[in-house]
């Protein structure tokens, strides 16, 4: 859904499904937000544990039997939803290596969820 008075409500979004069974969005971001979104995801990373005991990058990079490739240029949707999830102390640590409010952070992770979702 997309609304119309979000600053995202006008990303260029592709739908894709794999053989898996994996539905997914890819969305085209401006780079200012890129960069935002990179910066963030880059903080989460440091702050959440990943699946399995896997860093987060390990757990999203391509594997086959000739080698492994971490995942270059895209911001991880779920890794970044997951600031919203964080313990108030955890999102405040994030806040500030960010320079920003915890609010404003909310405020933009919740706009592009709603724009991508």
């Amino acid at each position: 859904m997309k609304l119309p008075d979000s600053e995202n409500a006008n990303l260029p979004t592709m739908l894709f499904g794999t053989v898996n069974g994996v539905v997914g969005v890819i969305a085209a971001l401006p780079e200012d937000k890129y960069q935002f979104f990179s910066a963030l995801q880059e903080k989460m990373n440091k702050v959440i544990k990943g699946v399995g005991g896997f860093s987060h990058e390990q757990w999203r990079s391509f594997s086959n039997e000739h080698k492994t490739t971490a995942a270059k240029n895209f911001i991880d949707g779920d890794l970044v939803e997951g600031f919203l999830d964080l313990s108030k102390e955890k999102m405040e640590e994030i806040a500030r290596e960010l320079n920003l409010p915890v609010e404003e952070l909310v405020k933009r992770v919740e706009s592009l969820q709603q724009a991508i979702h």
